[in-house]
This record gives structure tokens, sequence and C-alpha cells, in this order.
């Protein structure tokens, strides 16, 4: 019998194979998954894929990580909840859950364009985290994540996605990174201010998961220019916290929250892993293409959304605040599902890296 993660491995090969995934227009058979057909039970499974989710179209398949009896999600483009109720209830033994997430595309410069204001949270006159912040040359906004230093060195910079610091790969080094976003300044509002400079990406590559590596990560540096005008503080004085030091590795059913640019402060819970490539389109000024991805995490609101445009690179941790989970870089039209990438991989990004608290708290 086959573990929640092998049906997992098993029917994202399937689907992948079937040309079920909307977003990679068309079929793929991904060499590296392989392995995952010569488990115990795989024709079956495949078979039973083919007879029973027929007509199904995919975003993501994911497994629950730490649970006694994890179940396998299944991610939809669209589909009424009849068809999700229609579904198998188990595939080899292995629950199997459906859930309606639509199309998960990033657009850097959606947060301006859809939303009027972003949040700029300050305590003791620095600017907190979870604040907005956008490199001077992008009409896009983000979040500014978390303050962090790198492996012997001192230097104190500014973490959040690639899309957001580095426009999809296309920011110059030591181009200057503004809080506010200068999109989101507005005369009640401090005046948006350098507070870093552009630095390090991990680069976001667009091709065939068989010749192209799938990435982990939506990363990148900047270098602050004035630690003084930063604080590594959370969001607002009154519910936030300051940027925990510990990392934890993401578990299912796990609650967590966040502070970001557009929605504030949410909560949810971790809800997959997703250990097999999927393809998520990216859209901006100068990059436009599908990135495919694996290993990252979904989490799931129990607010009314966890993240919508703008909070991509929010920090987000356990809900007593004393561990940091991962970084927000894609959610779903609706926020209800926000993709976050693990701490394991960040901190072991960029040569080593380490969570900044304390600072002008």
């Amino acid at each position: 019998m086959a573990d929640a993660e092998e049906v997992a491995k098993l029917l994202a090969y399937e689907f992948l194979r079937e040309g079920r995934y909307s977003a990679a227009h068309g079929p793929v058979e991904v060499r590296s998954l392989a392995q995952a057909v010569a488990v115990a039970d795989a024709d079956e499974v495949i078979e039973e894929a083919r007879e029973s989710f027929g007509g199904i179209v995919v975003q993501s398949v994911g497994y629950e990580v730490g649970k006694d009896n994890p179940s396998v999600h299944i991610y939809l483009m669209n589909g009424s909840q009849k068809l999700i109720k229609s579904l198998p209830k188990s595939v080899d033994g292995v629950p199997i859950k459906g859930h309606r997430m639509g199309p998960v595309t990033v657009r850097p410069d959606a947060a301006s364009s859809s939303t009027n204001h972003g949040y700029l949270f300050e305590r003791n006159n620095r600017i907190a985290c979870g604040s907005s912040c956008a490199p001077t040359s992008e009409s896009s906004t983000g979040t500014l994540g978390a303050l962090v230093r790198r492996n012997g060195s001192q230097n104190i910079y500014l973490l959040s996605n690639n899309h957001v610091l580095a426009g999809c790969n296309h920011v110059p080094s030591g181009q200057p990174v503004l809080s506010p976003s200068s999109s989101d300044g507005r005369p009640t509002m401090r005046a948006p201010g350098e507070v870093g400079r552009h630095e390090l990406i991990h680069e976001l590559r667009s091709g065939d998961p068989n010749f192209v590596n799938p990435c982990d990560s939506d990363l990148a540096l900047a270098r602050a220019t004035n630690p003084a005008l930063l604080t590594s503080w959370q969001g607002d004085v009154a519910d936030g916290y300051d940027t925990p030091t510990n990392t934890s590795t993401p578990l299912s059913g796990m609650a967590v929250k966040k502070f970001g640019r557009t929605t504030g402060l949410t909560r949810g819970f971790v809800e997959a892993l997703v250990p097999t490539p999927i393809p998520i389109g990216y859209n901006s000024k100068n990059f436009k293409g599908v990135v495919w991805f694996q290993d990252v995490w979904t989490v799931h609101s129990t607010t009314d959304a966890f993240a919508l445009p703008g909070d991509s690179g929010s920090l987000v941790v356990t809900e007593d605040g004393s561990a940091a989970v991962g970084l927000v870089f894609a959610a779903s039209r609706n926020g209800d599902y926000a993709w976050i990438i693990p701490m394991p991989s960040i901190v072991n990004s960029f040569g080593g890296l380490a969570l900044v608290g304390g600072h002008g708290i």
C-alpha cells in the first residue's frame, strides 16, 4: 500500500501526463517523477486516477505532513461543490480531499492597481516589518518580510520576494528600495523613503521542468541603508510582535499568522506540502512566463483572506509568534489560500541567513 506522499506524487505524475494542469499548457511527463511510478501499487493508483478523476483541471497536488492519518489534497482550477464531493474519498487507502483554488498567478503590478492603500507599520518612529516596500524602478508594491543577517556578516538585510525587490530578476543591483512604496504614498502616511539597496536574488527560471530545474524559492535581499530607520517588529503596536529568531518546519494543521502590506494581520493554518513540480504564471513588467515550483506549502485562511496582491514577502509565523514558518510568495485569487516558501529553504539561502529580532524595539 502506498503512503500519502507516494499517492500525491503518483496522482501529480498522471495529471501532468494527461495535461490536467492548466498552467502547464499541455501534457508534461516529468522525468524526475518517474521513480514515483516504481512504488508498490503504482499501476493501481494510476488506473484509479484515470477512471475516477475524469474532467478535473488541476492546480496542484499536495499531502499532509505531521498527521497520524495524512490526506492527499487536490487543488482544482475550477469545479462546483458537487464535483468536489464526487471525487473519490480515498485512493489506495489514503484519504483524498478536493478544494477549489482557482488560478494562481503572480502579478507584481496587481497590488497597486487593485488596492488603493498599503499598510505602513511603525514602532518607535521606525519602519516595521510587514510594511509596504518596492524598488524605485517599479510601479509594483509588496511586503518587507523580515530583517536578516547573512552568515559571517553583521550587515542587516531586508528579506522579501524576488518579484517584490528585484522585479523578477530585472532590477539592477544597487537600486534603492523605498518604504512605503511610491505607489502607496498618501497625505496621511510617512513619505516614501529609502530603506535599502537591492543586492541579491534567487533567480526565477521559466521553462520545461525536464530541462530547467524547478524553483523552490522566490527570494531577494536588499542591504539596509540605515538600520536605525528600521525595526524587527512585525506589524502594528497593538497586535504586533517581534520577528522570532527561531524557525520551524511547517506541519499540517499548524496555526499561523502574518502581517502584510495589503491585508495586515491575518490568520490561517498550514495545510499541505506540494512536493511535485507545479506551474505558476508570472506576469511583470520585464518577465512573463510559467515558473515551475516544488517543495512549497499551502496555507488556508481562517479569516476572510490570508493574503492578496501586495502581501507577497510577508513572514508567516506560528500563532504564538515563537517561530517563523515561511514567506508568502503567491495566493489564490480570493486570498483564501497562500503559497509559502518554508523557512528551512530560506535560512539555507544566500550562504545562510539568520532572522534578526530585538532590533529597534
